[in-house]
């Protein structure tokens, strides 16, 4: 067990430890890759879904820390299919790309990557969080992708689905012109 996995193991999901872990991670930086590899894992393990709490904590105080992961982050977040870690990515993405500098940076690639990711994890996710990043997410780029648009409505409006009541605010905005 290396280091920072015995350092995650006896956190808990408070605040405070996930500060904690911050700021382990910040004074040893040579945990960072493992970091990301721990809080990208679709495992889903307990030290997992503690290193993505850590990581969204890492990256939302600097988002400059996020750009040398996007690519390989991008290969990673399609597989996570545990909801506490796709809220903490999702809510990660979303800070990121609501920036339209951030935005623009990305390649056409990965902007279909991410809608890709988005309309996954809308089909398949059940929690309110990562559903409403995902959308909102998604709401970034209709304009550019008028495709996101009529793939939202299909997906809100004719999946049969029943949505966390949360979930609705987004939903609306969705529908306004």
């Amino acid at each position: 067990m290396s280091s920072l996995t015995h350092f995650i193991k006896p956190l808990t999901a408070s605040r405070e430890n996930r500060i904690k872990g911050l700021r382990f991670v910040e004074e040893h930086p040579e945990y960072l890759n493992e970091l990301f590899e721990l809080a990208h894992n679709s495992e889903a393990k307990r030290e997992h879904i503690y290193a993505a709490w850590i990581w969204e904590f890492y990256i939302l105080t600097d988002f400059s820390r996020y750009v040398p992961f996007f690519d390989s982050l991008l290969h990673y977040l399609l597989m996570i299919d545990h909801s506490s870690m796709r809220r903490s990515h999702s809510k990660i993405l979303w800070h990121f790309l609501k920036n339209k500098t951030s935005r623009n940076t990305l390649t056409k690639a990965q902007k279909e990557r991410v809608i890709s990711i988005g309309l996954s994890w809308i089909m398949s996710e059940t929690k309110t969080a990562p559903l409403s990043f995902c959308i909102r997410i998604l709401l970034l780029f209709r304009s550019e992708y008028p495709e996101v648009q009529s793939h939202l409505e299909d997906l809100l409006l004719h999946s049969k689905r029943t949505f966390p009541k949360g979930v609705y605010p987004v939903i609306r905005s969705v529908f306004k012109n």
